[in-house]
């Protein structure tokens, strides 16, 4: 399970496709009611992880999803900024990256740099061969046109 409110969605979606290509069974957690979140964490038990994103301000229902897999007996992993970040209070484990906020807007590269770490670390742990995966990908992407052939612009 993955999950990431708000401006922390994009790297939580980020995260879930690249493990999808990993892992058949990864379900990134994404609605607008809370309670629909729960409904799609029904099954979820002790041999199940779950990746919780957030940063200031912390989303209250990301550490409510938090605690709830934590009650479930599932492995809690925190991305988020510090130790002292509510998403810690549950989590196993907790990956720190730096979130500025420049302005009115949040500086999400350091969080997506750690995330790419952990999308190669896991593929490197679990000794997937992932080239596999994209070799079969792009015969599918080739067959069914999905990008197209821009050519070189000179």
């Amino acid at each position: 399970y993955v999950i990431g409110i708000r401006s922390c969605a994009p790297l939580a979606s980020f995260l879930a496709f690249y493990l999808n290509l990993m892992f058949d069974n990864v379900i990134l957690l994404q609605t607008n009611n809370s309670s629909e979140i729960f409904e799609q964490m029904i099954h979820m038990n002790e041999s199940d992880v779950i990746i919780g994103i957030s940063f200031p301000r912390y989303s209250s229902r990301t550490v409510k999803v938090m605690q709830f897999a934590s009650d479930r007996g599932a492995d809690v992993l925190a991305i988020t900024d510090s130790e002292a970040s509510p998403l810690c209070r549950t989590a196993r484990t907790a990956l720190l990256a730096k979130s500025d906020m420049m302005s009115f807007i949040d500086s999400l590269v350091a969080p997506l740099s750690l995330v790419n770490a952990l999308i190669v670390a896991v593929s490197r742990r679990m000794n997937t061969n992932i080239s596999d995966t994209f070799r079969e990908l792009e015969k599918i992407w080739a067959e069914y046109g999905v990008y197209e052939n821009a050519g070189h612009l000179e």
